[in-house]
């Protein structure tokens, strides 16, 4: 007979679901007749797999050691965990039990593009490891948001099932407000609210932005505020960002006339070139962070509408009117403080 305990991570999920991901070269219908024969029981009784698992429940294998492992397959093995350490510390903004907001640096992926690539979901895996604070069976952790790599800033990820529930659904419905802040070239004094039609050329991995709508696109929406006009014509923004598509900042600022400084994808080379000419300060990355996060509380009955657990429900509440902020990089701030924007540097 084995014995394992559920942990928090794992929580929340049904019984079934579970033990295909934790036994996952069993059948699916070989799990449900160990259900049925009591091979395979939760807090010692019988279970039908519709059961919801809680974090301390029981679950019993009356199985032999050889079929136990048989069926565990790759997972009866935890693959190595990257330790951290010196300048790969992962930047932590805010963590509780279920949630965890990180502050990824430019130039690192968010997830990983190729087997080999260490990524920031890496660093949040070997973090929690580390920490002990991660001891689920089946739930990988994973972001519920992206950046692209050259973008610094804040990424949220679920610690539990709960959690990742809960950024995922408040996220995919725009209810974590998003604020970006930016150096564009232009004078802005107004707030600006942009709104295209957007299209990912694959191909190219670039945006395609248009007036009308067009089969295949989707709505691209921001909100533009100037917080300082800075010197030789560059403006500091905050942005709103509505939606949230590929590049959608840079592309859609880069189309109103106000590329975003160092972006060597939309941005202006020349200006860019300029910009390092002058200074002396070679930029490497887009001036672009994703500062802050604000999170809402539920309105009524939209808790049920998401259906959501009553763990991420409660979750949801505790993070009700909090806002997570994310420091400017060291980059951002000496080209603020370049153009006369020490005020800002904070």
């Amino acid at each position: 007979m084995q014995k394992i305990i559920v942990a928090a991570p794992d929580a929340g999920q049904r019984l079934d679901k579970f033990l295909q991901k934790f036994l996952r070269e069993a059948e699916k219908g070989f799990l449900y007749k160990m259900l049925r024969k009591k091979n395979i029981t939760l807090n010692g009784g019988r279970a039908d797999g519709s059961e919801k698992l809680s974090a301390g429940d029981e679950i019993c294998f009356f199985f032999s050691n050889e079929t136990f492992e048989k069926f565990r397959g790759q997972n009866a093995v935890a693959g190595p965990v990257r330790t951290l350490s010196g300048t790969e510390k992962l930047a932590v903004v805010f963590e509780d039990e279920h949630v965890l907001f990180a502050d990824k640096p430019a130039g690192m992926l968010t997830q990983k593009a190729k087997a080999e690539d260490i990524s920031l979901c890496d660093h949040i895996a070997a973090y929690l490891a580390a920490g002990g604070k991660n001891s689920a069976l089946t739930f990988s952790v994973g972001t519920a948001n992206r950046l692209d790599r050259n973008t610094s800033g804040l990424v949220a990820a679920g610690k539990t099932l709960a959690g990742q529930q809960l950024l995922t659904a408040l996220l995919r419905e725009r209810r974590i407000e998003k604020y970006y802040w930016c150096i564009v070239c232009g004078r802005i004094t107004a707030p600006l609210h942009l709104k295209q039609y957007y299209l990912k050329d694959t191909a190219t991995n670039t945006a395609q932005l248009m007036d009308a709508p067009a089969e295949g696109a989707q709505e691209a929406e921001l909100m533009v505020y100037p917080l300082a006009v800075l010197a030789e014509e560059h403006t500091l923004l905050k942005v709103h960002l509505i939606t949230g598509r590929t590049h959608q900042i840079r592309a859609q600022l880069a189309a109103a006339g106000h590329p975003v400084l160092g972006d060597g994808k939309y941005g202006n080379k020349r200006l860019n070139q300029a910009f390092t000419d002058r200074t002396g300060y070679a930029l490497r990355h887009q001036l672009l962070h994703a500062r802050e996060m604000f999170i809402p509380g539920p309105e009524a009955d939209e808790i049920t509408k998401l259906g959501l657990s009553e763990t991420a429900a409660e979750e949801w509440r505790r993070l009700s009117g909090k806002t997570v902020t994310a420091p400017l990089p060291a980059s951002f701030k000496t080209c603020l403080r370049y153009l006369g924007g020490e005020a800002y540097v904070r």
